[in-house]
């Protein structure tokens, strides 16, 4: 199975990582995650699963905030989208410089799922910081 698809309910994957789905909406609405949507539904497939509980890893085991850590991934997001080519910064609708990562400031959300540059900042900031892999 692809680990990029996004196969999982929120529900189930609140489930298999031991939190609530509220947290999964925190993580979201802090711009930490970004779900695949299908209407009002979200969806997470394997890396997302891999990613949250990354998130989970630096804030308790690395002490660092919500805030914080976006912070962190949104001055990574601004040097990913620094190396990405010409024709896909002006495709970019949520780029903001380095306030936000560009997708919590984009309106829609749907080409950000899988966007280099939001896999590249959260991929570059588990390395960075030594978060050992857990997959599923």
């Amino acid at each position: 199975m692809d680990a990029n698809l996004p196969v999982y309910i929120i529900s189930s994957a609140a489930d298999l990582l031991g939190i609530h789905p509220r947290t999964l909406h925190l993580y979201e609405e802090k711009g930490l995650v970004v779900s695949a949507r299908k209407g009002n539904r979200r969806f997470y497939s394997a890396k997302d699963m891999e990613w949250i509980r990354a998130v989970r890893y630096l804030v308790r085991e690395r002490g660092l905030n919500l805030e914080g850590l976006r912070r962190i991934l949104a001055l990574r997001a601004l040097k990913e989208y620094g190396k990405a080519s010409l024709e896909r910064q002006e495709q970019c609708k949520g780029f903001m410089g380095p306030i936000l990562p560009c997708w919590q400031s984009n309106p829609t959300r749907s080409d950000c799922y899988a966007c280099s540059v939001y896999v590249a900042a959260r991929e570059g900031l588990c390395a960075d910081e030594g978060v050992p892999n857990r997959s599923l």
